[in-house]
């Protein structure tokens, strides 16, 4: 039996770590910044979007959010750093993560999180430093009609 709980214990904290788990809190694409950075707020006039596709949002998410009837917006919150080769790292959820119990804001982070992951920007010759911290963005998804 004790094994058992070992093998359990050691399964749980494996699947935590996942980066996968963004929509549990976790961190997608997870690296340690440089000791030069900049905060988001001052690169953007060192660098330009190459791309920043949308996140594909499931189907069932409105499904869900008709069936509670809600009729107010909901918003996903996102953090994320962009690196030195213009890619995006330390996707996370920006908001509480108590947020995170209402299935539709969880389902809707992963997507955001995912269409994060694929955007890419190009640093200019001006930037001090080539990583930019504490980037923020946020989807906001209602139903209409």
């Amino acid at each position: 039996m004790r094994l058992v709980g070992v093998v359990v214990v050691g399964l749980c904290a494996s699947a935590c770590a996942s980066q996968d788990l963004v929509h549990f809190g976790g961190i997608l694409n997870p690296v340690v910044p440089p000791g030069a950075t900049l905060r988001c707020s001052e690169a953007h006039e060192h660098m330009t979007i190459v791309d920043r596709p949308t996140p594909d949002f499931p189907e069932e998410l409105a499904y869900f959010m008709y069936i509670n009837q809600s009729s107010g917006p909901r918003e996903i919150h996102m953090l994320f750093d962009i690196g030195p080769d213009g890619t995006t790292s330390n996707i996370r959820y920006g908001a509480d993560i108590e947020d995170l119990d209402h299935g539709a804001t969880r389902d809707a982070v992963q997507p955001a999180a995912r269409a994060i992951e694929t955007w890419r920007y190009a640093w200019n010759d001006t930037a001090p430093a080539r990583y930019a911290t504490g980037c923020e963005t946020r989807f906001d998804f209602a139903m209409r009609g």
